[in-house]
């Protein structure tokens, strides 16, 4: 397999994103916008050189995104080297390079060792801390999900000695998480400052790519060896916040204004859920 590196514009940038992208990927708009970032891509699809234009650095190669970043950093650890921040970025998310390069600017001004944007609610929200606090620029946190988190470099190195690649996505974040120590006050945030959109899987046909890859059931077997042999202890850990910086009055009251639609679509697709058992349960 053959990395391309693109030689028209040699960027100059420390800050990387890692993805592995499919055909349906948000790829280009991650791209519009201010933007202070190289793009790496680890290109899985069937169609020869997509998104290659596009990208710093390019290989073709199945696999999901950590089993892609493992191997990359096996082979190539002289590329990741010289940056000072990565984002390891699922293909689907929805950011523009602004937002990405207000995160690396974030992660910088506070030496965070791992953030990520906070998730709108129009979106997937598969942990409630994860959700977008519209009065915070953000929140410190004892944990970070593994669908775009930026990383500290070396604290990505760290992670990458240990990581097992038959781990695919499911207890990715505890285990990184474990990597860091149990001191993790002003060291983890989620940033609401900078949301985005974790796509339904309905947006992409119903069909979640990581489960071609491997069935959730297997990947839960894999967590629970990968556990064991690793010590990897997971009772009492609990999703906390640790602290937070707030935003201005007027920032807060600019961002309830801006995830208002999202916050009514929320409880009006709840309030729909709980309404439709009723109503079937008086049919009978």
């Amino acid at each position: 397999m053959e990395l391309t590196a693109a030689t028209s514009s040699e960027s100059r940038s420390n800050n990387l994103v890692f993805t592995s992208a499919g055909n349906r990927s948000n790829l280009r708009n991650w791209l519009q916008g201010r933007r202070d970032f190289d793009l790496w891509t680890v290109y899985y699809g069937d169609r020869a050189g997509m998104f290659q234009d596009l990208s710093q650095l390019y290989l073709a190669r199945k696999g999901a995104k950590f089993q892609n970043l493992h191997y990359c950093y096996g082979q190539w650890p002289e590329r990741f080297a010289r940056y000072e921040a990565v984002m390891v970025m699922d293909d689907d998310i929805v950011i523009d390079a602004t937002g990405i390069t207000r995160l690396f600017e974030i992660r910088r001004e506070l030496d965070l060792w791992a953030l990520q944007p906070a998730f709108r609610l129009s979106g997937k929200v598969s942990w409630p801390i994860t959700a977008v606090h519209p009065t915070a620029k953000l929140r410190y946190t004892n944990f970070v999900e593994m669908a775009c988190p930026v990383f500290r470099r070396d604290k990505l190195d760290d992670f990458m000695r240990v990581y097992d690649p038959e781990l695919v996505g499911y207890g990715t974040d505890w285990w990184f998480l474990h990597t860091l120590g149990r001191e993790l006050d002003n060291r983890v945030a989620i940033v609401d400052e900078v949301p985005c959109v974790n796509p339904y899987d309905r947006t992409k046909g119903g069909v979640r790519e990581i489960d071609t890859l491997q069935s959730h059931e297997k990947r839960k077997e894999v967590w629970e060896r990968m556990k064991a042999l690793h010590g990897l202890d997971e009772l009492g850990r609990q999703y906390r916040e640790l602290g937070r910086i707030n935003q201005s009055p007027v920032g807060a009251a600019a961002g309830l204004l801006r995830n208002f639609p999202d916050w009514a679509y929320f409880n009006a697709k709840r309030l729909a859920r709980r309404l439709v058992p009723r109503a079937a349960r008086r049919r009978r």
